[in-house]
């Protein structure tokens, strides 16, 4: 090594040893110390179970915290995670925000240059309550969507 190989590689180590470090303690990091609860639920329309898409549980107020979400089962029924499958949503209040399921065409539909797919079923509706409140313990919530309000 020669002596301007050696005088540059001691201004580097400090920095090298300080991002070493930072990148060992990124994990240890994280959203906060917020307590999750398991969080399990249905999401209807007119009283029967919707058949698909996504609901979102984001956190609001002094409720920080990453948010969780699931995919609507066939049954209407869904489990939320946030960091792992079934691990639930940080406690405290929450906006919910429902997503519908993406349409599935056939090949035919997709190459028909005519063809005028109708609206994914659930469109625009949105979930009757605008907020949930995720408590300690066990929570099981019913989703109603409703079409908006026209004001």
């Amino acid at each position: 090594m020669t002596k301007d190989n050696r005088a540059a590689a001691r201004r580097w180590f400090p920095w090298l040893a300080v991002l070493l470090c930072l990148i060992g303690l990124a994990p240890l990091t994280g959203c906060g110390n917020a307590t999750r609860a398991p969080v399990t639920g249905k999401v209807t329309h007119k009283g029967e179970p919707v058949k698909g898409g996504t609901v979102v549980f984001s956190p609001v107020g002094d409720s920080a915290g990453k948010p969780a979400s699931a995919e609507v089962q066939p049954d209407g029924t869904f489990t939320l995670s946030t960091n792992q499958p079934g691990d639930g949503a940080a406690v405290g209040k929450h906006r919910v925000t429902y997503s519908p399921p993406a349409q599935e065409l056939t090949e035919a539909q997709r190459s028909d240059p005519n063809y005028h797919a109708p609206p994914p079923p659930y469109m625009g509706l949105r979930p009757s309550q605008a907020e949930v409140e995720v408590k300690t313990g066990d929570n099981a919530v019913t989703i109603e969507l409703v079409a908006p309000t026209k004001k």
